[in-house]
């Protein structure tokens, strides 16, 4: 037992150098510190642009509460992933969040990648190759972008799948049946990368020229191969049939070939053609080249390592899902080392001398870590997804204003720092009576004070939530508004606006037949204007009345009334509404000012509705 563990675990290294492997170790300390931080720093300023991070962080929450409905897809875990590293990674999850562990956990792994494929580097290409092989690694652009974006237990196998690699490169059967043990707990579809591995490691037996080498492999490779097929076919054919979400990522990739694994598997093999054509597109066609440049292209030379990544990399190109063929993505992540195998066994095909087959995988992994990388080093890195913003105060308010317990939709950025309850769901439509609702009113910005706001595909939904009696505004900021079941809307903070009561039915002068001008006024604050108009309501308006504002009879600019968080459908009679204008210099000409009334048709409310109005406001 002793020799097979010594054997599993590699020893003795092929680092010989004591100095070497210190330097890989700090390496993979600074750049597993590096990933943290950048995952960590999206995730703390809510700038996660997908779900991905919060479907995980449910399922590890799931996992320790014995909960295996994933509420985020409306489906059982069984039916999703087998993520079993999930739930080691939950308890951890209970002392420091679930979230800020997955993502720091994943850093970790796919920096420690390095260590195995410093050893393959070391056996092929001498201490400096370990070096070279390992900074090939860390500096791929792949790894960077995918840990500091999202969290996918596919991240976390590829630490085992380096190991499968290594042990594959150096003979190692007990290597073999560790690694695909580690991997097969993080992602059940890997299985058949490890299928491969165990095939692989039959081929290896076969040319051994040892007996008992020869023996020990050729059992490990049908142990790996049987097992890791029999886990996928009962995935596939039993758990996913049963257990799967109505649409899930099957139907998002593959949902022109099928419905069902078996489905995508008949219609490629029955309609040679439309693959061919499928295949054909450009960026299918330079898929490989793409993956393999940061690496000069060193797999091509000998690819028996990339045929072991050829599950990944087919699926990739069979889906039809946008990005997926992307170099930064983490659809990729999983084939990565394999293609760094390949590269280092490339590498060592080239002429004779240390200096020539090194110096190409350094010169293109730096090269391409300088125009694609995910780091501060890389020449297209923006700080803004890491960097604290309007919006991330504003979510910061809204998380904290719902209830731990509560249940919740909203947006995908939200999402990760409310994932750990029972009741958790992506933003509306549909509706699932939840008891608070953020939504992503970022087209308000975008389209701030153009007509087209009120057409917008996003506004007549936001609308309508505002409008609602059963639900009011309790909060609002940056891009987000959260709404809250149960409560009167005029108890809101949208309630602000209205600052008085007028019964005079007749004050001030008619915009539409719901809605006056009491009073206007321009007052300066700081270094600009802003135009306060009193409006008295004589009753509810539609609820996608706006307001323009400017010169002309039909004035360009178009503003919702008080900021849109009170919906004009709210309107009482004798309220008088505060709607509060900031205007540009350019804006703001004596005797020019106007404002009137249109709905989202662009036209006035009633036919005999004025335009516009001039307003006599005294610029201070």
């Amino acid at each position: 037992m002793r020799e097979w563990w010594r054997d599993a675990r590699g020893e003795p290294s092929p680092i010989p150098w004591a100095g070497t492997r210190r330097a890989l170790h700090a390496m993979v300390l600074v750049a597993a510190i590096t990933f943290a931080t950048l995952s960590l720093l999206r995730w703390h300023t809510f700038h996660n642009e997908t779900f991905d991070l919060a479907f995980y962080a449910r399922m590890s929450w799931g996992a320790v509460h014995g909960d295996g409905w994933n509420p985020i897809v409306g489906a059982h875990e069984l039916g999703l992933h087998l993520a079993w590293i999930l739930r080691p990674l939950g308890l951890i999850g209970m002392l420091f969040g679930q979230a800020p562990t997955l993502l720091v956990a994943q850093s970790f792994a796919l920096a420690a990648a390095a260590l195995p494929i410093a050893r393959i580097g070391a056996r092929h290409l001498g201490a400096p190759g370990a070096i070279v092989a390992a900074l090939a690694w860390l500096l791929h652009p792949n790894l960077a972008h995918v840990a500091s974006e999202e969290f996918h237990p596919g991240s976390i196998a590829v630490l085992p799948l380096a190991w499968a690699a290594e042990s594959l490169d150096r003979r190692s059967g007990p290597g073999i049946v560790l690694a695909t043990l580690g991997v097969l707990l993080c992602r059940e579809d890997l299985g058949l990368v490890t299928t491969l591995v165990g095939v692989g490691a039959c081929v290896l037996a076969l040319r051994s020229p040892r007996s008992i080498e020869r023996t020990r492999l050729a059992r490990a490779g049908v142990i790996v191969a049987v097992i890791s097929l029999a886990y996928v076919l009962v995935f596939v054919l039993v758990l996913h049939p049963r257990f799967a979400p109505p649409e899930g990522s099957l139907e998002l990739h593959f949902g022109r070939f099928g419905r069902s694994t078996t489905e995508v598997a008949q219609y490629v093999i029955t309609h040679p053609a439309e693959l061919i054509a499928h295949l054909s597109v450009r960026h299918r066609v330079l898929y490989l080249a793409l993956i393999t440049a940061p690496c000069a292209l060193l797999p091509l030379v000998r690819p028996g390592f990339l045929l072991i990544a050829a599950p990944v990399l087919a699926i990739n190109l069979l889906s039809d899902f946008p990005g997926t063929t992307d170099l930064d993505s983490h659809y990729l992540t999983p084939a990565m080392p394999f293609v760094l195998a390949a590269a280092i066994h490339g590498a060592a095909a080239l002429p004779d001398r240390a200096l020539l087959r090194v110096a190409p995988l350094a010169a293109s992994a730096l090269f391409a870590h300088l125009i694609a990388g995910g780091t501060p080093l890389s020449l297209v890195f923006s700080r803004e997804p890491f960097v604290a913003d309007e919006s991330t105060d504003a979510a910061r308010r809204i998380v904290a204003r719902i209830g731990p317990s509560a249940s919740v939709q909203a947006p995908d950025a939200l999402l990760p720092h409310l994932a750990e309850r029972r009741d958790l769901r992506r933003a509306p439509p549909p509706e699932t009576r939840a008891d608070f609702v953020v939504l992503d009113a970022s087209h308000r910005v975008r389209f701030a004070h153009e007509e087209d706001l009120l057409r917008t595909s996003e506004e007549p939904q936001t609308r309508a939530w505002i409008a609602r009696d059963d639900h009011a505004l309790v909060e609002a900021g940056g891009d987000y508004l959260l709404l809250e079941r149960g409560r009167d809307p005029r108890e809101g903070i949208g309630a602000r606006a209205i600052v008085d009561h007028d019964d005079d039915r007749r004050a001030g002068r008619r915009l539409t037949g719901c809605l006056r001008l009491r009073d206007a006024r321009l007052e300066r604050r700081g270094s600009g204007l802003v135009l306060t108009l009193d409006l008295l309501a004589l009753g509810a308006c539609p609820s996608d009345l706006a307001l323009r504002i400017g010169e002309g009879k039909r004035p360009r600019r178009v503003d919702l009334i008080a900021n849109g968080w009170l919906s004009p459908a709210h309107f009482r009679a004798g309220d008088v509404i505060r709607s509060e204008h900031p205007l540009g210099p350019a804006e703001v000409r004596p005797g020019r000012l106007r404002v009137g009334t249109l709905r989202s048709s662009g036209a006035r409310p009633e036919h005999l509705d004025p335009h516009s109005i001039v307003i006599d406001a005294a610029i201070p």
